[in-house]
């Protein structure tokens, strides 16, 4: 079954911006604990978990991420997860992450 989701990792407390200065992107949007290598594509982040591509794109709302292959929900769930934690140690500020479509 194919599945393609997209999650919005955004601040906990209203629509404030998430800056993650370019040289972080890497450091900050690759999972810790994840097997993940970075990927050429669209975005402005994009890396390779379990052979599925996984796209960062920074958003007014948010950082938007998209999973364009098969990837269990719950997998998937847990690498932003993880993500969002990062993204939350990076800048101070409290995330939360939405489904948007799967």
């Amino acid at each position: 079954m194919q599945e393609t989701r997209s999650y919005l990792i955004r601040p906990e407390d209203g629509p404030e911006w998430i800056p993650i200065h370019a040289r972080d992107l890497a450091r900050v949007l690759t999972p810790d604990g994840w097997e993940a290598s970075p990927v050429d594509g669209w975005g402005d982040h994009r890396i390779r978990v379990r052979d599925v591509d996984i796209s960062f794109s920074a958003e007014d709302v948010g950082w938007q991420v998209f999973i364009e292959e098969d990837l269990l929900a719950n997998i998937a769930d847990d690498v932003v997860t993880v993500v969002a934690r990062q993204i939350a140690a990076y800048s101070g500020l409290s995330t939360v992450w939405v489904l948007l479509s799967e």
